[in-house]
């Protein structure tokens, strides 16, 4: 029995010390399975993924933020600054760094307390969508003050930084905007046709005017920064930086201080005024009435102003120098004139008799004076606009021939002006007729057309290029916004048949401001310079009885008023073209004042000659 007992607890000592061993030696090598694993894995890490796991641990460290270039500065030709870039503060946010996403935009909110709540949940809905581990700046500036706020509460919210920024602005507000033009934040459209490099850390763009057409000058490059940070996000220290390439400053050919004085010409009034340099074809003035501030923009303007502008019946944001298309009326006369005498369609001494209307199939066409000019010749029909003369010229010449004489002239063409968007007018002709309303020409079409209504259309900036080539005797200039930006290559030339019909026609124009008939004699009266203009009046619409009662009429159906003009008549320095939209009469009066202004220090005193010659006598 002892020995039975005995062989069994033998046994069972046996069994226990193999399952002892099984259990160490499976231990044993779980252990080292384990560690060869964390061996390969460390060698996975270290050494064939060591560049990739290295970047990513020094993004923790460091990271790399770009450096918007600075906007180029705007110019006039005097120096005058019109387009600047103020300094302003911003917030930018990180998602993965920051801890309560929610308590920083109700702390936010206290912050800017002129802000709509509406617009932060916008803003943070975005934010919301924004890459986690790529920086989001607030798209509106905070003040001096809303920034020395945040600073004493920015510990509390880490991943939220405040930045410096420059902001453009414009100095003097609603001046001259249709020629600079404004900034604004880059649309999805912009975004697909913009090299998306040029473009990192900067969300505006040029919109319109000079600030679109010279974009890639006055944008610059962007640059890089790297900075080292702790695990909060807090900068401790800045390792690397290439610095932005900023933009280039450009010199317009704008007298500001002329565009001001034109502006407050037209102010209260629709309508458009172009000086123009007719020796180099530098802008001087570029005023388009009504205007609006470009600084609502630039940070985004609100809905509830940009509705206001958008269905303002005076429609401030159309650029009427270059897209306003008036019918030129009278203003057209000293071109169909040149071209007629310039082709032997007519003499400059053949006299005509106006009874003040023309009768033609069956048709009453009406001169403006209703009991007629009587006998007028080339001068006097200029001077006095007598529209019978015109009636009959055009249908010696027909509506080609006419076509003919004005399109060099640059009418119903582009002036390719350093703008985007210009409208080209209209110049008709049998052709253009046939091909764009499918219908043949009609004489009675011509009568009107040579006293610039019926299909005619221009922009008041191809009429104040037309006056310039005509005052520069047939010298084309090409009008444009950027000073110095054209060679002195030779300009083309009009070809002249007879100078002395362009003579006579201007004789004519400058009858008009100073002679005993002239139509804007009382604006020309005692000026200390010989000027030639032309007045006109556009029908806004058709006149069944040949007159209107204009107390009777709304007013925007009043006929335009237009002006166009140039001094001194021998010498020019300055041509304008004006255009009072609903006007009726006064744009004259407005082209004089203008001119005016812009010769009063550029020629030469009289009285001040008279003086020193009578001094010298008397010696």
């Amino acid at each position: 029995m002892q020995d039975s007992l005995k062989f069994n607890s033998d046994a069972e000592n046996l069994q226990q010390k193999r399952l002892f061993r099984f259990r160490l030696y499976f231990a044993y090598g779980f252990v080292l399975v384990l560690f060869a694993f964390l061996i390969g894995r460390m060698a996975h890490l270290q050494w064939y993924n060591f560049e990739r796991y290295h970047g990513l641990a020094e993004g923790n460290r460091i990271s790399v933020e770009t450096l918007p270039p600075t906007r180029g500065k705007i110019y006039d030709r005097n120096h005058i600054l019109l387009a600047d870039n103020q300094p302003v503060y911003a917030l930018t946010m990180i998602r993965e760094k920051m801890d309560d996403i929610k308590a920083f935009k109700l702390e936010l909110m206290n912050l800017l307390d002129t802000t709509k709540p509406e617009k932060i949940e916008q803003y943070f809905k975005k934010f919301r969508q924004w890459n986690r581990s790529k920086s989001y700046t607030l798209p509106f500036s905070v003040t001096e003050e809303q920034a020395a706020r945040f600073s004493v509460i920015s510990y509390k919210h880490p991943g939220v930084t405040l930045t410096a920024r420059l902001k453009r602005v414009y100095p003097n507000k609603s001046t001259a905007v249709h020629a600079l033009g404004y900034v604004g934040r880059i649309n999805e459209k912009e975004l697909k046709g913009l090299n998306a490099k040029e473009y990192l850390g900067t969300n505006i763009i040029g919109k319109s005017g000079i600030e679109r057409y010279y974009e890639k000058i006055l944008h610059g490059s962007p640059g890089i920064q790297q900075i080292e940070t702790n695990a909060r996000g807090r900068i401790l220290r800045k390792l690397e930086t290439i610095p932005a390439t900023p933009g280039k400053d450009i010199q317009l050919t704008l007298d500001i201080k002329l565009q001001q004085y034109a502006e407050s010409l037209l102010k209260e009034k629709r309508g458009a005024i172009v000086a123009i340099d007719p020796q180099n074809g530098e802008i001087l003035a570029f005023v388009s009435m009504p205007t609006f501030d470009p600084n609502l923009f630039v940070d985004g303007i609100n809905q509830k102003n940009y509705s206001h502008l958008l269905n303002d019946p005076d429609r401030p944001f159309i650029n009427r120098v270059i897209n306003g298309q008036y019918p030129p009326g009278s203003t057209i006369k000293p071109f169909v004139a040149l071209g007629a005498i310039e082709n032997n369609y007519i003499s400059p001494k053949k006299t005509v008799f106006d009874p003040g209307y023309l009768e033609f199939a069956g048709h009453r066409y009406r001169d403006w004076k209703r009991w007629g000019h009587g006998l007028v010749d080339m001068n006097a029909a200029i001077a006095q606009s007598c529209d019978t003369y015109f009636y009959k010229l055009s249908l010696l010449m027909g509506v080609d021939a006419i076509h003919d004489a004005l399109a060099p002239f640059g009418f119903g063409s582009k002036t390719n002006i350093d703008i985007n968007g210009e409208s080209k007018g209209i110049l008709p002709s049998q052709e253009w007729k046939q091909k764009t309303k499918g219908k043949p020409w009609y004489r009675g079409e011509t009568i009107i057309s040579a006293i610039g209504q019926g299909y005619n259309l221009t922009t008041p900036l191809q009429l104040a290029k037309a006056t310039a080539i005509l005052a520069n005797r047939g010298k084309i200039i090409q009008p444009h916004l950027l000073r110095n930006e054209l060679t002195d290559s030779p300009s083309e030339q009009i070809e002249i048949k007879k100078i002395s019909n362009w003579e006579a026609v201007i004789q004519g124009m400058k009858n008009v401001m100073h002679g005993a008939r002239g139509t804007a004699r009382r604006d020309g009266k005692n000026l200390p310079f010989k000027m030639a203009g032309k007045t006109g009046t556009a029908q806004v619409f058709s006149l069944n009885q040949g007159k209107y009662n204009a107390s009777e009429l709304a007013k925007r159906l009043h006929d335009h008023s237009l002006f166009i003009g140039f001094a001194p008549v021998n010498k020019p320095q300055i041509a304008v073209s004006i255009i009072i939209e609903n006007g009726g009469r006064g744009a004259s009066t407005l082209g004089v004042n203008l001119i005016k202004r812009y010769l009063k220090d550029k020629l030469p005193d009289k009285n001040t000659k008279s003086d020193k010659k009578q001094k010298t006598t008397s010696k």
